[in-house]
């Protein structure tokens, strides 16, 4: 594929910092424009709110909001992805020289960006929807990052939904074509991450970003030089996940599942089966002996080699 200029349109946070630096670095990226949002007034919010939730779903969003300030999270997520990224590869874009800024993608000055850099590939990580004006511009393709494993994971909040239904093994990150369908488009590849016993919610999601940003990169490469093409998903298959559907049944369940130990269960399963793996005594006994209970498919997938 002759695709010389590469445009990435991502947001200005932490995880979007990190994520364009690393493509930066790997990729000869033309430009980097950064969507800090459509500005709107309060009464616009309100409507906009009104119109995509109901009144039950608004009422559910303000006390998660409310306990998301008492529990910090805003606070304890920026340190947890400080921590894991490194502070120099994540606090500022490391190439300002290929930064440009709108305020609004689907805006007409979102689109009179894009326009202007002529790319030949568009790559989107960490926005709102981006809108078919600015994804025809593409003249080879666009491309998109998404921080879970689709088709089964698609949609909003897609770090979470995995813990909450305790199917550990599906957290990761897929990149795709970028389509009208929400994270439905064609797949270049997906990867999975590697949980430590410690992990929580902001942790699991900077690991999916690290794992996605590699994975990225990769696939980005196969496309210009080698004219990889993705495989069609079925999307009858899994679950587009809406921002609603987080609520604060959801939120509590998953944090208490985590102070259980789900998370520890399944690292110290996991790390069990590579043993048994490798030959190294009796996995079923000494699960039993840790009062842990087996990951099943882990389980199987050993004792049945």
């Amino acid at each position: 594929m002759n695709a010389s200029k590469l445009v990435l349109i991502t947001g200005d946070g932490l995880e979007h910092h990190f994520v364009a630096n690393h493509l930066a670095e790997k990729l000869p990226l033309t430009a980097i424009v950064v969507d800090h949002g459509k500005p709107s007034g309060l009464a616009e919010k309100i409507r906009k709110y009104f119109r995509r939730y109901t009144v039950g779903q608004l009422c559910s969003r303000a006390c998660l909001a409310l306990l998301r300030r008492t529990w910090r999270v805003k606070a304890n997520r920026r340190q947890a992805l400080l921590s894991l990224f490194g502070a120099e590869n994540c606090l500022e874009f490391l190439r300002p020289d290929l930064l440009h800024h709108v305020h609004g993608i689907n805006t007409p000055e979102g689109v009179s960006c894009v326009s202007s850099l002529q790319p030949d590939v568009i790559l989107v990580y960490g926005t709102g929807v981006v809108g078919g004006k600015v994804l025809s511009l593409a003249r080879c393709a666009a491309l998109n990052m998404h921080t879970g494993i689709s088709p089964t994971y698609r949609g909003s909040d897609c770090a979470f939904w995995p813990v909450y239904n305790e199917d550990l093994g599906m957290l990761g990150a897929t990149v795709h074509e970028c389509t009208k369908a929400l994270d439905g488009g064609k797949i270049f590849g997906t990867t999975r991450v590697q949980l430590q016993a410690d992990d929580n919610l902001n942790s699991i999601f900077g690991r999916c970003v690290i794992a996605g940003a590699k994975l990225y990169a990769e696939k980005v490469s196969e496309v210009i030089e080698h004219g990889a093409v993705g495989a069609p998903q079925d999307l009858s298959q899994g679950v587009e996940y809406k921002a609603h559907m987080r609520g604060v049944l959801a939120e509590l369940r998953v944090r208490r599942s985590i102070r259980q130990g789900l998370i520890r269960r399944f690292v110290e399963s996991r790390q069990f089966a590579e043993r048994k793996r490798s030959g190294s005594g009796d996995l079923a006994a000494e699960l039993r002996s840790k009062e842990i209970e087996p990951d099943a498919e882990v389980y199987r997938s050993v004792t049945n080699r």
